[in-house]
């Protein structure tokens, strides 16, 4: 895919992305991805708030189906379980520079083959340059959300640590790309699962979700 240099993607970042894993069920050796149908709802909901055209999540949920069937010879073939990663991504790809509604788009996807491994974080906390302002983008998976928090995260890995956890005014947000959660047990000596508000600062991801529909099965 070619686009202009001019492309207003490029310079003003009206793009935005959806990422979805997908495994392989040993058992049928069918690819399965987890709740993929909300994950096009919120990609269409990125969309709709950078004023892109939108799209039939049905019909874009088949496209990518036709594509993890087409690559999945490319599951890791290791010990440890194979996964592919999918990236959706919707971008202006208007020649004429110019803040403005785009008129032309693209969509594309791509599958990046990788392992599933699961180990423990260590997380620096900061509360500089912040994508969970109120009245912000938080909610959205918009392209420009990430990029000014790139120092920030460079910084934790240079000192020893995996990623940022972003406060705001003290309150805990959520991490670089990831909801966080903590199970304690307060004065009463119950059990609580707390996860920041959904209150427009953070992405209300589906894992997130996920873990708030089996809270009383996990507590």
């Amino acid at each position: 895919m070619k686009i202009a240099i001019t492309a207003t993607s490029l310079h003003y970042g009206i793009s935005c992305f959806e990422g979805l894993n997908i495994v392989q069920n040993k058992e049928t050796g069918k690819n399965q991805a987890f709740r993929a149908q909300e994950h096009m709802n919120q990609f269409l909901d990125s969309t709709n708030h950078i004023d892109m055209p939108t799209f039939d999540t049905q019909e874009l949920l088949g496209c990518v189906k036709q594509l993890s069937l087409m690559d999945k010879d490319w599951f890791p073939n290791l010990n440890d379980p194979g996964q592919f990663y999918m990236r959706i991504a919707h971008i202006s790809t208007d020649r004429m520079m110019g803040v403005k509604t785009p008129s032309s788009t693209k969509i594309f996807a791509m599958l990046n083959p990788t392992t599933l491994r699961h180990k423990s974080l260590s997380v620096k906390c900061s509360d500089g340059v912040n994508k969970n302002w109120p009245l912000g983008h938080g909610q959205y998976t918009l392209s420009g959300n990430l990029g000014p928090l790139v120092p920030y995260v460079s910084d934790a890995k240079v000192n020893g640590f995996d990623d940022v956890l972003w406060l705001l005014d003290d309150f805990i947000q959520e991490m670089t790309i990831l909801n966080v959660f903590f199970v304690i047990q307060n004065r009463y000596g119950e059990v609580e699962l707390i996860t920041p508000r959904d209150n427009g600062c953070i992405q209300p991801g589906n894992i997130r979700n996920s873990i708030l529909d089996l809270e009383d099965q996990i507590i």
